[in-house]
């Protein structure tokens, strides 16, 4: 047909020899005759590396990089699900506030607040104030707020602090929180 249409014969030949070979190669990746193989990342060294690589039947596949944009977007993202840190929990009733830390994620932390009213234990100091001068909690997504996300460490305790100094100098701590009045600011 092509020839009908006024092609060379050369041409159609070679179009013919690239299929079969095409057709060829596939069968043999099938049979599982080639391994391949990436390397983590493109240096000078590892194109020498590679080479070593050209007469085995090992193939490279490609060079891939262990931090991209979107392993680190994807890193921030499951950061801010689970996020642990600094907290503030407001009171419903007087608008004071508690400033805690927990190195866990701040929602479990919360829902320990809550069991701790709930079974009428006053084991945190938002469940004292919220015990003793009858107040009401609220849901999370209006009392709980993230002050500072940090991951767990001894400067957890020094972020905790300074929250709690920054709010009792301007009122707004709960009285049951219990601070040191010496401000090294």
């Amino acid at each position: 047909m092509a020839v009908n249409n006024g092609y060379p014969k050369k041409i159609i030949e070679k179009l013919r020899t690239r299929i079969t070979n095409k057709k060829l190669q596939k069968t043999r990746r099938r049979k599982g005759t080639q391994k391949w193989t990436t390397f983590t990342f493109f240096s000078p060294l590892i194109r020498q590396e590679t080479k070593i690589f050209k007469d085995t039947n090992l193939n490279i596949a490609s060079f891939k990089t262990t931090n991209t944009i979107q392993q680190q977007l994807s890193r921030e993202n499951t950061k801010n699900i689970n996020p642990s840190g600094i907290y503030k929990l407001l009171c419903n009733t007087c608008n004071m506030a508690y400033i805690g830390q927990s190195s866990r994620s701040i929602n479990t932390r919360y829902k320990e607040h809550i069991k701790y009213i709930r079974y009428n234990n006053p084991q945190s100091a938002h469940a004292t104030h919220t015990l003793q001068k009858k107040h009401e909690y609220g849901p999370a997504r209006d009392t709980l707020k993230l002050l500072k996300a940090y991951p767990k460490g001894t400067r957890l305790s020094c972020w905790e602090n300074l929250y709690m100094q920054t709010f009792h100098k301007h009122g707004i701590l709960i009285t049951e929180q219990k601070i040191n009045e010496f401000n090294p600011l």
